[in-house]
């Protein structure tokens, strides 16, 4: 390929992808494209393989970053006068000090808690009078764990909107969160490799993610081929930062599967919208030549009130699955209902699957938990 054959935005497909692969195999310092005395910050990826991807930032790209930020918050309907607790570390993950600066630039009470307990979350949002918090899904079903057998500290809260993200997740989990802890709950995407959060955020219409397209190149195409899909097809999320000094990329992989949503949103903005991700590539696993991402479990058991939202899927023997889901507190004695729900989440997973799973019912607290992302899949078929 040659330079002069790139004349406008139509060549972009002549341009050859960049992976996280070639990312990892340059850390650290492979990527910078500026000299080390203009970076400002280091962040890194969460590292969920054996490297993380190291990011950099210039001065120009954190007051972007943060004018980024502020927009996401303006876009999920903060104003004047709201405190802002982060439940995330303040360290090398980007969803730290990242939610911080953009809160602090739009001009609202920040309190930089950082990571701790569900319980001493909730207790310093209840003491300063917390109006929003940015969490790892997840770990916002933590919270309702902490408040079921807390209804003091629930009655004394003032939380009205919660900014999540960093782990996939499904609108079944956004409507118990929001149901269970009195809020507004919005969809947050991004990734350490592209600045980290900010990249897309939904507004309060909830019919999808708004890109920031000012600052960033998306498009879809097919994982195999490398093609564009159709508008409104699923396929694999790319993504061209326009405006990054210390760190531009070029047709980043994402791995994250995802669809465009054609047409005008209510709420006015003009930038191009993304459906919620599906999951990620490398999240499907295969049980019976069947593919499974680990939403589709998700959606099913999080529809279900007597549920906390938690599970896991234990894959072992030849394609053994069993779902271990756990159940609130105050139902877990209830024979009849453990029943009923073990029966209802087998058949709902049959039907959207086609697979037969062993279902158990287990109480609250049972499964593990994590301090970073959770994990879903526990699959012990490697080691038979």
């Amino acid at each position: 390929m040659k330079i002069d054959s790139i004349n406008g935005i139509e060549d972009l497909e002549k341009l050859p992808f960049t992976t996280k692969k070639d990312l990892i195999g340059c850390f650290p310092y492979g990527a910078l494209a500026v000299p080390l005395r203009k970076v400002l910050r280091i962040h890194t990826s969460s590292g969920t393989t054996n490297k993380p991807i190291a990011t950099f930032y210039t001065k120009k790209d954190l007051k972007i970053w943060s004018e980024l930020m502020a927009r996401a918050f303006a876009c999920v309907g903060a104003r004047k006068g709201d405190v802002f607790q982060n439940t995330t570390s303040q360290g090398l993950f980007t969803g730290g000090l990242g939610l911080i600066q953009g809160a602090e630039r739009f001009g609202i009470t920040v309190v930089p808690f950082g990571s701790g307990s569900p319980e001493k979350q909730l207790e310093i949002m209840r003491d300063f009078g917390v109006t929003i918090f940015h969490a790892i899904p997840s770990f916002a079903l933590r919270f309702i764990e902490v408040l079921e057998n807390r209804e003091d500290l629930k009655r004394s809260l003032k939380l009205r909107i919660g900014i999540l993200g960093a782990e996939p997740w499904t609108k079944e989990t956004r409507n118990k969160i929001e149901e269970c802890l009195g809020i507004e709950a919005f969809n947050n995407y991004g990734m350490a490799e592209l600045t980290g959060p900010g990249v897309a955020i939904e507004c309060r219409a909830k019919s999808g993610l708004h890109i920031w397209e000012d600052h960033f190149l998306a498009e879809i195409i097919d994982p195999k081929t490398g093609e564009h899909v159709d508008i409104e097809e699923e396929g694999e999320l790319v993504i061209t930062p326009l405006s990054r000094e210390a760190m531009p990329l070029i047709r980043y992989r994402t791995g994250d599967i995802t669809r465009f949503i054609e047409g005008p949103c209510e709420c006015g903005r003009t930038h191009i919208k993304i459906d919620w991700i599906k999951g990620r590539i490398d999240d499907m696993i295969k049980i019976r030549g069947i593919g499974l991402y680990p939403s589709t479990i998700e959606k099913i058991i999080a529809s279900h009130k007597e549920t906390n939202g938690n599970f896991l899927i234990v894959l072992s023997g030849i394609d053994d699955i069993i779902v271990k889901v756990e159940v609130n507190n105050s139902k877990a004695n209830n024979t009849a209902l453990i029943e009923r729900l073990k029966q209802e989440i087998f058949e709902e997973i049959k039907n959207a699957t086609q697979l037969r799973t062993i279902v158990e019912i287990v109480p609250s607290g049972t499964l593990p938990r994590n301090d970073g992302k959770a994990k879903r899949v526990l699959d012990l078929r490697r080691l038979v």
